[in-house]
């Protein structure tokens, strides 16, 4: 009786086990299909339009390709890249040309009004739940990507107050006239060192400028309307700190166009400045001008530049919507949940990972550039045939730093000071707020044609400002100015009453 039912046992343990091993054996036709599936996956592939002021890069498709290598092994997501101009986004937005994920800016591809418009895509819910580390990453810069309480466009953090620089031959100022160059000065000390250069050069200009002046020079004031209404950066923080005033009201803007023109009659600036459209490239002009950051290495390559350049600081840092605007990436308010959820995981990928980031900022490592102490030094073959400015393609902080050369490096913890700088900049009382000038298209559009027109004479000394802004400000008034701006006082004082 024993052995029979160990026999039955035995007999049972055989079918459990067969049983077992069928099971875990898919058939033939479960793994084909499973293979085909495999076979068949592919990446979900978005369109992305990035800025370009017209020059695409030779190699670009190959640092594409590369950079979509990486995004698809990591967030199973390629990007197609289409490089606009400024007039090309206005254009295919106004043809309703499809895209994923746009460039978008103060400047370009206007933000605020684009987003009011309903182009861009609602992205306040999504953002923490599909892409945290990028919520977080961003934190606590939200407010610039903001309008009326939504979220519709990343910010792309970089520099974010405005700080502007006199860049100065340091080997002529420094070195062969034993001048002190300071870290900061105020715009009218600059007049000694012209003066010097054009008495050993009576026949050059010192401050050769193009018809559009000074780089950086209106940025002591926040723009609320077009260029002619503003808001002194020197009035944050006071009674006058929301209070929309003309421009010629500005008395520290002035007092710099009163600079130029005295500058202007001095023979510091070229006659013709006021119709230049383009610079010589290789004008090796002492004094030059430029908006950039503390620390910033890009005009410091004295094998590119001609010369050592030394940055003072004249104006900044001062902080506005404007300038905080300056690179944001918006999601196309048709765009579907499969291609929006893409569209997030792509910019958390650009802002938590360093080789995905520095592949689209510069290129191929060992052939566009290569790092160094912990900083990237472009090489020619990178100058020549992949350069784009950083900010279009994602976060400048999560970018390695550019050094101008091994002999002359960046600072690798260079942005963690300038947002540490930040906390002294002064900021724009304003909190954000944007102009919808609907009521008064008309009036704004007549008033900014009045001062285009006398525009370039202005800021390059070529008039006397106190005279030309008379003048201007009676045409103006009587174009509708005042109606401009009580309309935009009116804006202002409900949106900071909420």
């Amino acid at each position: 009786m024993k052995k029979k039912i160990n026999a039955i046992i035995a007999a049972l343990l055989i079918i459990a086990l067969a049983g077992c091993g069928a099971q875990a054996q898919p058939s033939s036709s479960a793994s084909e299909e499973k293979n085909a599936e495999a076979a068949s996956w592919e990446p979900v592939q978005i369109v992305w339009w990035v800025y370009s002021d017209g020059d695409i890069p030779k190699d670009l498709d190959k640092v594409i390709s590369r950079a979509n290598e990486i995004s698809t092994e990591k967030i199973g997501v390629t990007v197609d890249m289409k490089l606009l101009t400024e007039e090309q986004f206005d254009l295919d937005m106004t043809a309703g040309e499809y895209y994923d994920m746009t460039f978008t800016c103060d400047w370009c591809n206007d933000f605020d009004n684009n987003a009011r418009a309903g182009y861009f895509r609602d992205i306040t819910d999504l953002v923490p739940d599909v892409a945290p580390r990028l919520y977080e990453a961003v934190e606590p810069w939200w407010k610039i990507g903001e309008l009326d309480g939504k979220i519709y466009g990343v910010p792309m953090l970089k520099d974010l107050g405005a700080e502007v620089f006199f860049r100065l031959n340091s080997d002529y100022f420094e070195g062969e006239k034993g001048m002190t160059l300071p870290e900061e000065m105020n715009f009218e000390d600059l007049e000694p060192l012209l003066s010097a250069w054009k008495q050993d050069n009576p026949d050059g200009y010192p401050l050769y400028i193009g018809h559009n002046g000074l780089t950086g020079m209106f940025q002591v004031h926040e723009k609320i309307v077009s260029d002619f209404l503003v808001i002194p950066y020197s009035k944050a923080g006071t009674d006058e700190g929301t209070k929309i005033i003309p421009v010629w009201e500005d008395e520290e803007y002035m007092s710099m166009l009163r600079c130029m023109h005295k500058w202007y009659e001095a023979g510091y600036i070229n006659p013709d400045a006021a119709t230049i459209t383009e610079l010589p490239y290789s004008l090796l002009n002492p004094v030059r001008s430029g908006t950039a950051w503390t620390g910033y290495k890009g005009w410091s390559d004295p094998e590119t530049v001609g010369f050592n350049v030394k940055l003072v600081r004249y104006i900044g840092p001062n902080m506005s919507r404007a300038t905080q605007q300056g690179s944001m990436i918006a999601i196309n308010a048709a765009a579907s949940e499969e291609k929006t959820e893409a569209c997030l995981k792509y910019m958390e990928l650009l802002y938590t990972d360093r080789e995905f980031r520095d592949t689209l900022a510069y290129g191929l490592e060992g052939e566009h550039f290569e790092y160094y102490e912990d900083t990237v030094i472009r090489t020619d073959a990178g100058a020549e045939n992949y350069l784009l400015d950083n900010f279009v393609t994602g976060p400048a902080v999560s970018a390695s730093v550019v050094s101008a050369s091994k002999e002359n490096l960046a600072d690798p913890d260079q942005w963690k000071k300038v947002y540490e700088g930040y906390k002294n900049a002064k900021e724009s009382d304003t909190k954000g707020f944007s102009f919808d000038s609907v009521n008064v298209e008309a009036e704004v559009t007549a008033l900014s044609a009045l001062l285009d027109d006398r525009y370039h004479e202005l800021v390059t000394g070529t008039v006397d400002p106190d005279k030309a802004m008379a003048e201007l400000s009676d045409l103006m008034y009587k174009a509708g100015l005042q109606k401009v701006i009580d309309e935009a006082q009116k804006q202002l004082d409900e949106y900071l009453s909420l």
